[in-house]
């Protein structure tokens, strides 16, 4: 079980039965991105729901790394995020 902010997600077990040397393109592809192969089937399975609108009440103009994290931070100000990076690059 995975827990978000927000979300609470329960993890179901799938069974795929795929070519060999599909397994082994997916576990190469996983280790390259340092991610589990079941991480790499899931953010595939969330961009083909969200491009298929299932992805109710998300931003799905955000790539779905960067819409998990959107919100992690609450009350955040943009205003104070703003005058942040105006004293750093100054």
């Amino acid at each position: 079980m995975t827990c978000n902010s927000e979300q609470l997600y329960v993890m179901a077990k799938l069974t795929l039965h795929v070519p060999d040397e599909l397994v082994v393109a997916a576990k190469s592809e996983a280790a390259a991105r340092q991610v589990s192969v079941s991480k790499l089937v899931t953010d595939f399975f969330r961009n083909l729901a969200s491009r298929a609108g299932e992805e109710v009440g998300e931003d799905n103009s955000l790539a779905p790394r960067t819409r998990r994290l959107a919100g992690c931070i609450p009350n955040a100000d943009i205003e104070d995020y703003i005058d942040y990076l105006d004293e750093k690059h100054s």
